[in-house]
């Protein structure tokens, strides 16, 4: 993992979210794009046969298997997503949402396609914030 300089915590920094996006894990993915394709979504981003997005206008969803769930996310993060689906977050800055957290940050990664993911316990659930680091090929475009 890149290391990464976080900003002087007593300068306030507010991050912006850019899109919230509801993220389930289904164990059945062909199934789950079947329903929502049947609502009218489409699939707008693959990261391969475990992970997908859709959308039906600007409403998204992310749908993977707990086998992605497994290889990509904290044990922690895969425990809370017993509870119900997390929000995937797009924001402009990791860094302002750290600095700006009351709950804690139970992992964080950086994704082989450019997004720095963090993922947090939140009273509410699971919450992934990802920012954009470079070119995007898949998740927070």
């Amino acid at each position: 993992m890149a290391n990464f300089a976080l900003p002087d915590l007593g300068t306030r920094v507010t991050p912006h979210p850019q899109r919230v996006t509801p993220f389930y894990v289904v164990d059945d993915i062909h199934a789950a794009r079947r329903r929502y394709s049947a609502l009218g979504f489409d699939v707008t981003e693959s990261e391969g046969p475990d992970c997908l997005g859709m959308s039906a206008g600007d409403t998204g969803i992310m749908l993977v298997t707990p086998a992605h769930a497994a290889k990509t996310m904290p044990l922690q993060a895969i425990k809370s997503l017993d509870k119900g689906p997390a929000l995937y977050v797009c924001v402009d800055s990791i860094d302002a949402v750290r600095c700006s957290l009351a709950d804690p940050i139970i992992g964080e990664r950086v994704t082989d396609y450019g997004t720095w993911e963090l993922f947090v316990e939140s009273r509410v659930g699971l919450v992934i914030f990802a920012e954009q680091m470079s070119e995007p090929e898949a998740g927070c475009n």
